[in-house]
Formats: C-alpha cells, structure tokens, sequence
C-alpha cells in the first residue's frame, strides 16, 4: 500500500465525509485567508484541525449553510 492509498488518505478512508479548506473556499467563492479570518473570529463553517491541516465535516458544513439561510424581506405597501 502506498501513502496515496493509505486509509486516512482524504480521497478515501476516514476523512472522506470531510472538505479540504480549498475545497470550501471554492464552495464558498472566498479565498482561503477568508475561512481563516472566520475562525480567528469563531464564524464561519465548523471546522477540525488535524496537525496543521484543516478539515470541514461535510455535513456540518451543509447544516452551517442552512443556519445561515435568509428569506426575502417583501416591502412594506405605502398606505
């Protein structure tokens, strides 16, 4: 086995139900210092820090973007 195809290898294994901080950014539109800039603030997606590497759990990054939905406001009608 080599260590492209070790089983913590982020294509397979256990970190596949989670994103890469690239990954996100593209997503999200946002450059990386973004998301970085998010969690030295303690917004943004939920996130897990393995060593130095960041890794977004990909079901709650999809329950982040649904607690950050927002309806249209209709305008008030002038009486």
């Amino acid at each position: 086995m080599t260590a492209i195809e070790t089983p913590l290898s982020p294509a397979k294994g256990l970190l596949a139900d989670y994103a890469t901080e690239t990954e996100v950014a593209v997503a999200l539109d946002v450059h990386p210092r973004t998301l970085r800039a998010q969690r030295a603030r303690g917004e943004g997606p939920p996130f897990v820090r393995i060593a130095k590497a960041i890794y977004y759990p990909k079901l709650g990054f999809r329950d982040w973007l649904k607690s950050i939905e927002q309806r249209p406001v209709r305008a008030k009608r002038a009486a």
